[in-house]
């Protein structure tokens, strides 16, 4: 819209990464999960040709019941797709967390672009459980996404990398966090949640005047009185 153009220009900020997960609305088949990662990809597309910006890329992979994105990018498209979660996809997307954001990254994980890929369905097995600081899970995610794109990146050809990636989620499980593990941190209360980060970056500071903290208010406020 006019309103990004008029926002940003043509600004070109350097790479961001940033690591969301959610928990999903009840319900999804398979075609609104396709749906959904659609939507998705049209957004950041239009995103991109507003700020005549590169292409955003990263990958989101959408499970039974949760979903994971590594979204790279610059700040301003990250930070309208994180308002685009807070505003227009809340009803799908609930409870969304950031895990990590890493500034001016000198290359991206995912070099042939951005995927959405839908796992294939199975139910959640038992709770995950670990003695590691949530800190460390998320680490461990992280350090298991790398692993899953360096195998993209050498083994997925940038033709057709969509329908590769699809296979590759059956063939390479080792290389995908599994949904216990998602549904897990998506159950942590002390990651900051997409509108708490949004309002962050976007609501003015509320700022407090010494004088406002003093009590009982000073009486001589000119130095007339």
């Amino acid at each position: 819209s006019s309103g990004i153009n008029a926002e940003y220009g043509n600004k070109k900020g350097m790479i961001h990464r940033i690591f969301l997960c959610s928990k999903l609305t009840s319900g999804l088949d398979k075609k609104d999960k396709k749906a959904l990662g659609s939507i998705i990809d049209k957004f950041l597309k239009h995103c991109q040709n507003q700020l005549s910006q590169e292409p955003p890329s990263g990958i989101m992979l959408i499970y039974n019941q949760h979903a994971l994105f590594c979204l790279e990018s610059s700040q301003e498209i990250i930070m309208l797709f994180m308002q685009e979660i807070v505003t227009n996809l809340c009803t799908q997307l609930l409870e969304c967390k950031v895990l990590s954001f890493t500034e001016n990254v000198p290359t991206r994980l995912f070099q042939h672009g951005w995927a959405d890929v839908t796992m294939p369905v199975r139910p959640l097995e038992q709770k995950h459980e670990t003695s590691d600081s949530i800190s460390q899970v998320i680490i461990n995610l992280i350090k298991q996404t790398v692993s899953l794109s360096e195998y993209v990146n050498h083994n997925v050809p940038k033709v057709n990398y969509r329908a590769r990636c699809e296979t590759m989620v059956t063939s390479q499980t080792q290389l995908i966090t599994s949904e216990e593990i998602v549904e897990y941190i998506a159950n942590d209360r002390s990651l900051f949640g997409t509108s708490e980060y949004v309002d962050k970056y976007t609501k003015p500071l509320d700022v407090v005047l010494d004088q406002e903290l003093i009590w009982p208010l000073e009486v001589r406020l000119f130095p007339y009185m």
